[in-house]
């Protein structure tokens, strides 16, 4: 009899080198279900309460977590332990009143950041695509699958591809639109050099098969480059959100 569906199981083996977990110990692992990130580029909720925050030390102790309604991601209840949480969300845990965004890790993967109650309210997204539907208004979609309709008397070309958009969550309300230009703040998504922050210094958009790149320059005056897809716009003059540098203080 064959399979219906996807797998519902995963071997910790071939798992997303990212994972923060020990790879022979057990033999599976939860498996991302379909949701607003791709495998590769996200985290489940068992693993984070299990491997990073250590709230549970198996998946029943996870699933009787979620099953209360503990855990929201972006402002709404998650009850599913597979369920993808990735860059910008916001975790929060009701009972404890902690929060937490999800931020690029230097070397790879992801990190939990402590925020406050105030910026547990937004979230910053970045537009990967900008089209017109069928009843003529212009449509927004993000980085994290949704999508944004811009009201009638929006100009559409206030916003472009790669733009960050600062929305209230989890009523999704647009607050303000960071557009990828020289001298705002940033943080590289993905690639070598993921996790770095820093002042865009120069944006070089090229057509054909040569690559777009962004130059960037990190706090202590070092300038890198890096591929235009990899960059996310956090702020103009200072990041809206929370970067926490890894092993410092936050900025």
């Amino acid at each position: 009899m064959t399979r219906r569906g996807q797998k519902k199981h995963l071997k910790r083996l071939p798992a997303p080198k990212h994972w923060p977990m020990p790879r022979k110990e057990v033999k599976f692992t939860t498996r991302v279900i379909p949701g607003p990130h791709p495998r590769d580029h996200c985290l489940t909720l068992a693993l984070i309460l299990r491997e990073i925050l250590g709230y549970a030390e198996n998946m029943r102790e996870i699933r009787a977590i979620l099953s209360t309604g503990q855990i929201k991601v972006d402002g709404q209840v998650r009850k599913d332990a597979r369920f993808p949480v990735g860059l910008m969300d916001i975790i929060e845990i009701i009972t404890s009143g902690q929060r937490f965004r999800v931020l690029p890790r230097i070397g790879g993967g992801l990190r939990l950041v402590n925020i406050d109650e105030s910026e547990a309210k937004f979230k910053l997204c970045r537009i990967e695509r900008k089209l017109m539907n069928r009843g003529g208004k212009v449509q927004l979609g993000l980085h994290d699958g949704r999508t944004l309709l811009l009201a009638g008397n929006e100009k559409a070309s206030k916003y472009s591809n790669l733009d960050t958009l600062k929305i209230s969550v989890p009523d999704q309300k647009l607050l303000a639109s960071i557009p990828l230009e020289k001298g705002v703040q940033a943080v590289v998504s993905r690639g070598n050099n993921i996790g770095i922050q820093g002042k865009v210094f120069a944006v070089e958009k090229r057509h054909g098969t040569h690559a777009s790149t962004v130059t960037l320059e990190d706090p202590a005056g070092n300038r890198f480059q890096t591929a235009l897809e990899y960059v996310f716009v956090v702020g103009k003059n200072k990041s809206e959100v929370n970067l926490q540098i890894e092993g410092g203080s936050s900025e």
